[in-house]
């Protein structure tokens, strides 16, 4: 019975990771599509981490993601909005949920 439990586990956990994978890569091949081309300066660490940074907060990251696929007509599924805001959370900003 315990070796069960613990194959669940372990798939459950494979499977979870899997998914956060898919949906960094997701929200990293959206970024570098739309986001990149339209502001038109270089997207480095430096540009997300600079002092003056608008963004301080996971939902003022989440709103300006939202506002700029407004502004832009991108046409994106909310979990396509998610999946970028992920992706610069976990690569730039590492906000706490």
């Amino acid at each position: 019975m315990k070796k069960l439990l613990l194959i669940i586990a372990l798939s459950s956990t494979t499977a979870f990771a899997y998914k956060d994978k898919e949906l960094h890569d997701k929200g990293k091949e959206l970024h570098d599509k739309s986001c990149i081309t339209c502001h038109m300066v270089a997207h480095d660490d430096d540009f997300y981490t600079r002092k003056d940074s608008k963004i301080t907060t996971l939902p003022k990251l989440t709103g300006r993601v939202s506002k700029c696929v407004q502004a832009f007509s991108l046409d994106w599924f909310p979990d396509e909005e998610k999946s970028v805001v992920k992706y610069l959370n976990k690569k730039y900003y590492q906000f706490k949920k």
